[in-house]
This record gives C-alpha cells, sequence and structure tokens, in this order.
C-alpha cells in the first residue's frame, strides 16, 4: 500500500512506513522531521526576520507576509487612527504589528500554527492600499488645517497673517 510523503512528494512502497527514504521526513503524521530537511520545506518556511522588517515598514505587512492578510488590514487602520488620535497608541499597534509578525513567523514554521502561504496579490493590493490611506489621510488633515486658518481669518476681519500664526503657537 505505502504512503506519500508530505515533504518531497516520494512514495514509499512499505506498509507502514515512519521516514521518507528520499528526505528523511517524517511520514507517520508527525511534525519532526527525523534528517535533513528537504528543499521544498526549507522554500515554504517563513522568514521571521523578513516578518519583523514588513512590519517596521508598514504596520500589518508583515502579517500579510505570513499570510494573515485581514489581521494585517485590522493592524494597520489601528495604529493610523492610533496615530491621528493619539501618537503613542499608534506607534503601540505598530510595535505590536512587528512583534506579531515575528512570533506568527516562528509558530508557523513550528507547526504550532497552521502555515499560510503568502499570497503576491494580497501583498501588492495591502500597499497600494496603504499608501492610498496614507495619501487621503494627510491631504484631509491638510485641508482640516487649512480651513480652519481660512476661517480665523475670515472672522478676525483682518487679513494680517500674524495673528493666524500666534493664534497657532508660532507653529507655522
Amino acid at each position: 500500500m505505502g504512503r506519500t510523503c508530505p515533504h518531497c512528494g516520494h512514495h514509499s512502497l512499505e506498509e507502514q512506513p515512519q521516514f521518507c527514504c528520499a528526505c528523511g521526513g517524517r511520514i507517520d503524521g508527525c511534525f519532526i522531521p527525523a534528517g535533513p530537511i528537504s528543499e521544498t520545506r526549507r522554500e515554504d518556511e517563513k522568514n521571521p526576520q523578513i516578518a519583523v522588517f514588513c512590519s517596521s515598514f508598514i504596520p500589518g505587512l508583515g502579517q500579510v507576509y505570513n499570510g494573515e492578510t485581514l489581521k494585517g488590514f485590522v493592524l494597520l487602520l489601528g495604529s493610523l487612527f492610533g496615530a491621528i488620535l493619539f501618537l503613542i497608541p499608534g506607534l503601540i499597534i505598530w510595535i505590536y504589528s512587528m512583534y506579531d509578525a515575528h512570533i506568527t513567523a516562528g509558530k508557523m514554521n513550528d507547526g504550532t500554527l497552521e502555515f499560510r502561504p503568502m499570497q503576491m496579490v494580497h501583498l501588492v493590493l495591502f500597499v497600494a492600499a496603504a499608501v492610498f490611506i496614507v495619501i487621503a489621510v494627510v491631504v484631509i488633515v491638510t485641508i482640516l488645517v487649512i480651513s480652519s486658518m481660512v476661517s480665523l481669518l475670515g472672522t478676525s476681519g483682518n487679513s494680517d497673517f500674524s495673528q493666524i500664526l500666534q493664534y497657532y503657537g508660532g507653529f507655522f
């Protein structure tokens, strides 16, 4: 009867084989390989350092790299709104996204979490959406600041721009 190795696809002719004679991986249902790891297994492993780097670039990108696209979008939006409302919550969520990406990649490699392959389409769409969201937020904040400055100028009855600068505490 035999079994097929889940690591390399080799079909064994033995009745109840424990190990693959081609790659040395376990084929009796246990996850830990008995011998050298096959080449196909190395290609499927997640690199925790790449996951952290992705999340440090854009919050949630490491989760998309790990195959958790929805979680990535939640962390992106959470860090963005946290940064808009108060800077510290946004930074905390961003740091958590880096931590979570590293831990999740390690757990997927250990077999304690289900392995999810990275979808390149999701990765590209996530980056495009992140760039669009950031640009939209910058435009909205800029419009709000300019409109408040114009309304202050209009209500003062005076076109002295130094009053506006004093009102905003010399921020500009």
